[in-house]
């Protein structure tokens, strides 16, 4: 779940190692994720109005998506609701520390890259047990 949104050729401009980069781009996105959570959060009267709840898979197959509810959860935790967050879906705490995770390992990894190889190690066992936490919670919400 190496989440990276920052164009490349923004990217390629300060670091020149692909690795680096890499590493760079998961670590922007991950502090831009927060950034925007917490804006969002406290900006939440606005866009309540605004009626951006649409949901594809719940129009066409007539049933809730395996990360129902994670956005709702993410956006609780950044107003500092952790039982709304849980009540959203559990799985959606997990995704959060994860997002959270990667901004010390990201620039651990930047610092010493040694360390790269571990960092995307560490990130991809990471990957397995959010969506493995979603896929479950999804499982259970079904059986309900």
């Amino acid at each position: 779940m190496e989440i990276a949104i920052v164009p490349r050729f923004l990217i390629r401009k300060f670091l020149p190692d692909g690795t680096d980069q890499i590493h760079a781009n998961v670590l922007l996105t991950s502090m831009l994720i927060i950034v925007v959570l917490v804006l969002w959060q406290r900006n939440h009267a606005f866009f309540s109005r605004l009626d951006l709840n649409f949901c594809f898979f719940e129009r066409f197959l007539d049933m809730h998506p395996p990360g129902c509810g994670v956005t709702r959860s993410l956006l609780a935790i950044a107003g500092g609701n952790i039982s709304s967050a849980w009540n959203f879906n559990p799985a959606g705490l997990l995704v959060f520390a994860f997002i959270l995770a990667q901004i010390p390992l990201r620039v651990t990894a930047l610092k010493f890259p040694a360390s790269g190889v571990r960092v995307f190690r560490i990130s991809r066992l990471g990957t397995w047990v959010v969506i493995a936490a979603v896929i479950l919670v999804w499982i259970i919400r079904l059986a309900q």
